[in-house]
């Protein structure tokens, strides 16, 4: 929705509402020219990083113990797996992003998207980081705006 509005020099300017959008923990809201977002992605990011620090410790004791006793190469095999999957894991939760304040021209790609029980919108950065916005409980009008009102603003 857009609104008309007067300024000091007698000059009009078109301007767009603030369109907002409810999370299950915060909002996420759209002006002009920013996206706001209030969810505690921030805390969950440095929740889950100690957890997984303490599984690569897990899996690099388990690597030791096992080339020290002799154990099959087997177990030996699958820690490794397990640790290169959790640093993996570790580096790409680092890539992305926590910020709550998005001006539109940092935006390469936004995109919803519909993951097991939830749906997320994914911010794609111009610095190739991702702010990933989870547990949207208005998808399909979240869906819908981004294709109508931000798809032009992005894509200049």
């Amino acid at each position: 929705m857009a609104v008309t509005t007067k300024n000091k020099k007698g000059i009009y300017k078109l301007k767009i509402m603030t369109q907002t959008f409810i999370l299950k923990k915060g909002q996420i809201s759209f002006d002009e020219d920013r996206i706001l977002i209030s969810d505690n992605g921030k805390r969950q990011k440095y929740l889950i990083l100690p957890l997984k620090v303490f599984w690569i410790l897990f899996g690099i004791i388990n690597i030791r113990r096992f080339y020290r006793e002799g154990d099959q190469f087997f177990y030996f095999f699958w820690c490794v797996l397990v640790v290169i999957m959790l640093l993996t894991i570790v580096v790409i939760m680092l890539s992305r992003s926590t910020k709550s304040l998005i001006l539109l021209d940092e935006v390469k790609s936004i995109k919803v998207k519909q993951l097991i029980s939830y749906k997320t919108l994914d911010i794609k950065l111009k610095n190739n980081r991702l702010r990933r916005v989870i547990q949207i409980e208005e998808g399909d009008a979240l869906k819908e705006y981004i294709e109508k009102q931000l798809e032009n603003l992005i894509r200049k």
